[in-house]
């Protein structure tokens, strides 16, 4: 697993994964789950939703590999030629 989750990125997911689970002391509900999911992510440095989507925040953008599967090439239709 490679990480696709950059520095400042991780910055901000903390930030953000501490406010919601010290609201939801104060709020309630579940809402404290969401804040352990999105600390667990930048802890281990890996957004599976990011995977999905082929994103990354990290320098290195060549980490995720493209799709060569060949599913996706693109339809190439009749060639023109150009004068």
């Amino acid at each position: 697993m490679l990480s696709n989750i950059g520095k400042i990125d991780r910055l901000i997911r903390t930030a953000v994964a501490f406010v919601i689970v010290f609201a939801s002391i104060y709020i309630g509900g579940l809402w404290a789950i969401l804040g352990i999911v999105i600390l667990l992510t930048t802890i281990i440095g890996w957004c599976p939703i990011y995977a999905l989507f082929r994103l990354s925040t990290t320098k290195e953008q060549e980490e995720i590999p493209p799709d060569t599967s060949g599913e996706h090439e693109p339809r190439r239709g009749p060639r023109r030629l150009l004068k």
